[in-house]
C-alpha cells in the first residue's frame, strides 16, 4: 500500500500554524528576556549599594566618585574603592592606588569585565576601551598603554557638565549636590571632604546614590563619562554616543533603575517631572517629594 504524503494545502496549513505559534512565542520570549535583564540590573545595583553602605560604615562617609588633585594617584573610581566591600580583595590587592588608574601597573585590573558593573541589557558590556580613547571633561585623553572594561553604573555626584543636558541642572542647583563627590587624591581614599550620611538632610530614601548609564568609558574610569553620571534633563537621555556615556539612561523600556542611599533600588519613569528628578539627585535641597511622584 502506497503511503500518502502531504498535499500542498496541508503543508500550507502546517506552515501557517507554525507561523502563528512563532508570532505568539517570540514576543513572549523577548518580554521574558527583558524582565530577566531588568531584574539582573536591579540585583547588580542592590549589591553595589550594600558594598557602598559597608564602605560608609568603615570610613564614616560615602566613597568619592573619583579621586582628583595635583600630582599622581588620580582618577580612582568609587567602584575601585569598594572592591574590599565587594569581597574582591584579589583585585584590590593587585591595584596600585599610588599611581593613576591608567598606569600600566593597573592594566590587568582595570581591563577586567566584571559582571556586577555591567547591565545585562547592555550589549556593549563586553567591549573594552583603549586608554587613549578615554576622554576627560577638559577634552584631553588618557595616555596610551592601558585598556578599560566597560561599566554601566554611575555615581550621583549631583552636577552637570554636558552642554545641552547636564548644564541645566548646574544652572538651577549648582554642582556637587549628590552623595559621591570628586574628592582628594590619596593612596588609600579617605573621607576628607566626602559626604557623610548625616549630611543628607533630604533623607536617604529620596536621594539617589547611583544609577544606570547606557554606556560608560569604564567602571574603573574615575569621573567624567566613567564612574559618574551627569544629572541630565530626565533619567532617560537621547541614545547618542557622546550623551549616553555622560548622563543616565537604560535599555529598559520606559524606565531607568536607580539605587537610593537607603539601599532600595527603584525604577524611575522617563517622563518624571523635571523638578522631582532634580530633587531626587540633591542631598539637601529641602524639596518635598510625594511617594508616587516617580
Amino acid at each position: 500500500m502506497r503511503r500518502r504524503g502531504f498535499t500542498m494545502v496541508e503543508l500550507l496549513v502546517v506552515l501557517s500554524i507554525v507561523g502563528v505559534l512563532a508570532a505568539l512565542l517570540i514576543p513572549a520570549i523577548r518580554a521574558s528576556r527583558a524582565t530577566s535583564h531588568r531584574v539582573g540590573c536591579r540585583d547588580n545595583q542592590r549589591n553595589l549599594t550594600l558594598a557602598v553602605a559597608n564602605f560608609t560604615i568603615r570610613k564614616g562617609a560615602f566613597p568619592f566618585s573619583t579621586t582628583t588633585g595635583p600630582g599622581r594617584a588620580l582618577n580612582h573610581s568609587w567602584a575601585m574603592q569598594i572592591m574590599q566591600d565587594l569581597d574582591c580583595n584579589p583585585y584590590s590587592s593587585a591595584y596600585n592606588f599610588d599611581v593613576e588608574n591608567y598606569d600600566p601597573a593597573n592594566r590587568d585590573v582595570v581591563g577586567l569585565t566584571i559582571r556586577i558593573f555591567a547591565c545585562p541589557a547592555n550589549w556593549t558590556s563586553q567591549i573594552h576601551l583603549p586608554s587613549e580613547e578615554v576622554r576627560r571633561a577638559d577634552g584631553t585623553f588618557y595616555p596610551a598603554g592601558s585598556v578599560f572594561g566597560r561599566g554601566h553604573y554611575g555615581a550621583n555626584w549631583g552636577g552637570g557638565r554636558l552642554p545641552g543636558f547636564g548644564d541645566d541642572f548646574a544652572r538651577v542647583n549648582g554642582n556637587r549636590r549628590g552623595l559621591m563627590l570628586p574628592g582628594p587624591s590619596a593612596a588609600s581614599p579617605g573621607t576628607s571632604g566626602a559626604v557623610r550620611p548625616g549630611d543628607v538632610t533630604d533623607g536617604l530614601a529620596v536621594t539617589i546614590l547611583l544609577g544606570e548609564k547606557r554606556d560608560g568609558q569604564g567602571w574603573a574610569v574615575g569621573g567624567y563619562a566613567g564612574s559618574e553620571f551627569d544629572v541630565g534633563l530626565s533619567p532617560q537621555s537621547p541614545d547618542r554616543p557622546g550623551v549616553r556615556m555622560v548622563v543616565s539612561g537604560s535599555y529598559h523600556p520606559g524606565v531607568v533603575n536607580f539605587a537610593f542611599a537607603d539601599g532600595s533600588v527603584r525604577a524611575i519613569r522617563d517622563a518624571i517631572d523635571r523638578k522631582v528628578w532634580y530633587a531626587l539627585t540633591t542631598r539637601d535641597g529641602g524639596e518635598g517629594i510625594e511617594a508616587d511622584a516617580w
